[in-house]
């Protein structure tokens, strides 16, 4: 009997045995499996069978109808992009999983023993950091700071009556942090 490996049920278990495998970093995976359960509910029953029939941005249409806009655009927006990295992704792993490697540019980087050494920020992550700050209600005590033109930190807890010798100690320890010349 062979394998269908093109259902809903096959995807979902690629995402949760990848970030074992270090195919995918595992906050990438959970985010997409997230978002495959929001918009999976409203797959045909041609869909279900196989995934290869899914039009993602019919899906998200359907879904953003069915509950009446009540879904923010940019979330379903995100939702579409997430749905689609994973598709994509599976679709290359079970096309050849030996030479499998994620398109997201996600990846976790692992020196020779395995261990995580560094972990590069996707368009991804930076999307759901940017609907996580936008949907909570509008917080007074977090500070922007756009410190390059593709980088912008967040700094929270600032008291309102902060002194000069309190700044002087925050930027002595950010000065500690930075690259030498």
């Amino acid at each position: 009997m062979s394998v269908n490996n093109f259902t809903p049920e096959r995807l979902v278990k690629f995402l949760r045995q990848s970030p074992k495998e270090g195919l995918i970093n595992p906050a990438v995976a959970k985010s997409r499996l997230n978002a495959i359960e929001q918009l999976f509910t409203e797959l045909s029953a041609d869909e279900m069978t196989d995934i290869r029939l899914i039009d993602v941005d019919d899906l998200c249409s359907r879904q953003h109808k069915i509950h009446d806009s009540s879904i923010r655009p940019e979330v379903v927006q995100l939702y579409n992009k997430r749905v689609k990295a994973a598709l994509i992704d599976y679709f290359d792993w079970v096309n050849d999983p030996s030479t499998f490697i994620s398109g997201g540019g996600d990846l976790v980087i692992k020196d020779k023993r395995n261990q995580v050494t560094n972990k590069m920020m996707t368009e991804e992550q930076n999307a759901l950091e940017e609907i996580t700050l936008s949907l909570s209600e509008k917080v007074s005590d977090i500070i922007s700071i756009p410190i390059r033109e593709d980088r912008t930190i967040f700094i929270k807890n600032l008291p309102l009556d902060l002194s000069r010798s309190e700044a002087s100690k925050l930027a002595n320890v950010i000065q500690a942090m930075a690259k030498q010349d």
